[in-house]
């Protein structure tokens, strides 16, 4: 894996977000939640060395975020990383399937 790709598990989650956002026209409060709980429950996923923001960045885009979305979820991502909490209202022991390697 090069520094700019994404690790299998996270591309699987993200094309699922990005499913249900073509379906629902953009990141609802489920898909919010979802990413929120994941970060916080499952933050080696998120980490540094797996996922570099540009990448993510990228497929948040390729998935059919907006560019406020795009924003939105990178500042999770660096929130998570920094150890801070992410505000869970409604799914809050989502995590996605498949465990990182």
């Amino acid at each position: 894996m090069s520094s700019q790709e994404l690790p299998p598990d996270v591309e699987a989650f993200m094309d699922f977000i990005g499913q249900n956002i073509e379906l629902s026209g953009g990141l609802v409060w489920q898909e919010r939640g979802r990413l929120k709980s994941d970060m916080m429950l499952v933050r080696h996923r998120w980490s540094r060395d797996r996922v570099p923001l540009d990448a993510f960045r990228a497929k948040c885009e390729a998935v059919g975020m907006t560019p406020e979305e795009v924003a939105e979820v990178a500042d999770w991502v660096e929130r998570a990383r920094a150890g801070r909490r992410l505000q869970l209202r409604y799914i809050k022991d989502y995590r996605w399937p498949q465990e990182p390697a």
